[in-house]
């Protein structure tokens, strides 16, 4: 299968370059017509404009690895969520467990979502940060582009851009009278109808609403009738508004609403895969065999060398063994505003935002169908629910040259103050049961500073330059931690903690960028750059443990990469080539001991590989982009405690080594392929067929890289044919996505009792979609 995929993208490319004039998939920036995201026609060259680097640039002329999808390549992927745009961006693969998102990018990938912990791939919406992993789930609609920013940008982005960021920039008010309304229906009873209205209010004045509701059932059911998960009930609006007094003068502000209702997919992983067990003893052992039950539910239903070593589970990706019928409440309401002057040679900007966020949720706390009484405290059948809430306030300013000149610069400052408070409680439900509850309560506020500048010089006019960027970082965490297990059992009656902890540690981190740009022509880019990144360092719930630490470091990263983008044939085939070489260090990771679970920087890994990315068009209306990325991720050093070494009968290790393990969610080969090709009907309208193919090889979704969290060698197909109307005023679409129906495993953890809980991308789906234009 790798050496197809080589052979199909080797024969792409090939064909892009031998056949006759394409075009890019964006139209020419100038373009007046609003669509609203429609899938319009590409029969003009144009740039691909991206704000990678805090301004408006040419894709082609900017030293990063950037992969920008424009309004209709979103229309035509069905992107309703970030999660889709891995099917198209090289080096960036989906993980996704309940709401919480992981992310992962270059050997990458956010694994820790409580409240003491942060993404470490940065999100922003409208330029704003969103600071918890479940608000990438945001819905997307009326979208201008998304942006994937592979590598760390620790200078003008900071903290946790570790491996990347991705920014939605969503649609702006026009002085275009317009309006669009789309519906979508199709299995799993799913319905989405999203729309726009465009008001120029007057020449100086333009308003934006837009909105988005969407719902489908659950597409995992349980063994117990009733209870089923992975389902959706959400809506989510946004205003925008735009004001420009004067030449000189711009002003945006957006409100925003998303709120979801809904079962959800649970808290850590919807289905239990099973655990690894030892067969010559019985015992549960990180070097044993995986055996497809539940170790938490003990009742003679299977047994090895005379040990019970659990409940089998029900089979299939789709199917759990819930007693519980779970919920999901997600809100969100934000404010955000960009006011920008321009001096002539500088502008001044400033960038506010505001977003309170909130996430309740709940699971089936030993993931069985089992009633049965606690053997130890913590584990009987019982109900778990994670309570999140968040308040978020970001300003930055902004000043930035404008003149064409040989040196070109930007200075600024950012502020972030989070204000996180996380419940989570768990209830032991089994009757008569005489085991308590259990809360942890965690109130943390970050006040994070940060001042940066960048610059760059031509020391040879118009084709050599030099890149530098510098940024100091600086925060502090104050935490109050409160643990209780006093409720009466079946119940969350909490009274008073029995361990409470606080404390304020602070961290810092200098960041930098260097880089050389060599540009013979206008069509031709090479680039070579050195930086560093971080994450921010976090803190521990110590539970009055004096083995626990209280905080641990920011974890860190020395990024080199290396550049070619090119534009054949009048700008009608564009590529982009990197390489890349990757060190981490202070790896922030789970450490595990007989008796304590925390969080630590213990850890180091190296990354490299290469990435290549094809946009072309090698006949008139038929576009043919393609992706191949090559990404060897590993750990060097990384002395982690053995999650089964209570469970083994004292045979298992303390610890295990798991240096040479390969990094979760990094396989070794991606590839990407889209074909589609507008036909035109004349009068008749335009029929668009559309197929896109990923291709990937195998990866692990846990540190300890087990078979039960494997993902095997695997391909997604999409399908859809549109017909437009002649005028472009109607369209009418049927699609499939993942038309074979292949389950991917979108994350795995060690849980309770070592079972290893998991989570599965989406299976077939299918449907027609509608939508007018005014």
């Amino acid at each position: 299968m790798l050496n197809r995929t080589l052979l199909i993208c080797a024969s792409t490319i090939a064909l892009t370059v031998a056949m006759s004039p394409a075009t890019a998939q964006t139209a020419p920036a100038s373009s007046a017509v609003d669509t609203g995201g429609a899938a319009a026609p590409d029969s003009e060259p144009g740039d691909i404009v991206v704000t990678a680097q805090r301004r408006t640039e040419r894709l082609q002329d900017v030293p990063i690895a950037v992969t920008a999808l424009s309004a209709a390549d979103l229309n035509r992927l069905h992107a309703n969520d970030v999660s889709r745009v891995a099917l198209v961006t090289p080096g960036f693969t989906w993980g996704q467990q309940g709401s919480d998102s992981f992310p992962a990018i270059r050997g990458v990938r956010t694994s820790l979502v409580s409240a003491q912990n942060d993404p470490v791939i940065g999100y922003y919406l409208d330029g704003i940060y969103q600071s918890r992993t479940q608000q990438q789930s945001l819905p997307i609609f009326d979208v201008g582009r998304i942006e994937v920013q592979r590598g760390p940008q620790g200078t003008l982005y900071g903290r946790n851009t570790f491996g990347g960021n991705i920014s939605v920039v969503t649609a702006e008010p026009t002085k275009v009278l317009a309006a669009a309304l789309n519906a979508d229906f199709g299995n799993y009873a799913s319905k989405r109808i999203d729309g726009f209205v465009n008001l120029p209010i007057s020449d100086t004045l333009q308003l934006r609403v837009a909105g988005v509701f969407q719902k489908h059932d659950g597409y995992v059911r349980s063994t117990t009738p009733g209870v089923r998960l992975v389902d959706n009930d959400e809506n989510a609006q946004r205003v925008s508004l735009k004001w420009k007094p004067t030449s000189e003068l711009e002003v945006q502000l957006h409100a925003g609403h998303w709120q979801r209702d809904d079962a959800g997919a649970g808290s850590y992983g919807y289905k239990v895969a099973g655990t690894l067990i030892n067969p010559a003893t019985g015992y549960q052992s990180i070097n044993g065999v995986p055996y497809a039950v539940n170790p938490s539910v003990h009742n003679g239903t299977a047994i090895v060398k005379g040990v019970d070593i659990g409940v089998p589970v029900t089979g299939g990706a789709y199917t759990n063994d819930w007693d519980y019928q779970p919920f999901e409440h997600i809100l969100e309401n934000y404010v955000s505003g960009t006011a920008s002057y321009d001096f002539g040679p500088v502008t001044l900007r400033s960038i506010t935002g505001y977003t309170f966020f909130r996430s309740h949720r709940s699971a089936d706390n030993d993931q069985s169908s089992v009633i049965f009484q606690a053997p130890a405290a913590g584990f009987g059948s019982g109900i778990q629910e994670p309570n999140t809430r968040a308040r978020t306030f970001t300003q930055e300013v902004q000043l930035a040259s404008t003149a064409t000149t040989p040196l070109q610069w930007i200075v600024g400052g950012y502020y972030l103050h989070d204000d996180i408070f996380e419940t989570y409680q768990q209830k032991i439900t089994a009757p008569n049961s005489t085991v308590t509850g259990f809360r942890a309560d965690a109130a943390l506020k970050t006040d994070a500073y940060a001042a940066y500048a960048q610059a760059s010089y031509f020391i040879v006019p118009d084709k050599v330059r030099i890149i530098g960027g510098i940024r100091y970082s600086s925060e502090k965490k104050a935490f109050n931690f409160a643990d209780f297990a006093d409720a009466a059992p079946n119940t969350y009656n909490f009274i008073t903690p029995y361990s409470v902890t606080s404390g304020a540690p602070s961290f810092d981190s200098t960041t930098w960028r260097a880089g050389l740009q060599y540009t013979p022509d206008r069509n031709t880019m090479l680039y070579a750059t050195a930086s560093t990144g971080f994450a921010s360092g976090g803190v521990n719930d110590t539970g009055g443990s004096a083995v626990i630490p209280a905080s641990y470091a920011p974890q860190k990263v020395n990024a080199y990469e290396a550049g070619l983008k090119n534009r054949f044939l009048a700008g009608k085939l564009q590529t982009e080539l990197s390489v890349f070489y990757n060190r981490y260090s202070n790896l922030q990771i789970n450490v595990y001991t007989p008796l304590v679970s925390y969080f630590g920087s213990a850890g180091k890994a190296r990354s490299y590989g290469a990435e290549l990315a094809v946009r072309s068009l090698p006949i008139t209306n038929l576009h043919v982009d393609a992706s191949l990325a090559y990404l060897n991720a590993q750990y060097t050093q990384y002395i982690s405690g053995n999650n089964f070494y209570g469970a083994s009968n004292g045979q298992d290790p303390v610890s295990v080594n798991l240096a040479g393990k390969r990094v979760p969610m990094s396989p070794r080969f991606k590839s990407t392929v889209q074909v589609y090709y507008d036909l035109d009907l004349g009068n008749a309208g335009v029929i668009a067929p559309y197929v896109n193919w990923l291709h990937s090889t195998s990866y692990y979704t846990t540190d300890f890289n087990t078979v039960l969290d494997r993902q095997g060698e695997y391909n997604l197909i999409d399908l859809s044919l549109r017909w437009t109307e002649k005028s472009g005023k109607y369209y009418v679409e049927g699609y499939g996505n993942n038309v074979f129906g292949k389950p991917v495993l979108y994350s795995a953890v060690v849980g309770r009792s070592q079972r290893v809980q998991v989570s599965y991308g989406p299976p077939a789906t299918y449907g027609i979609r509608a939508g007018v234009r005014f």
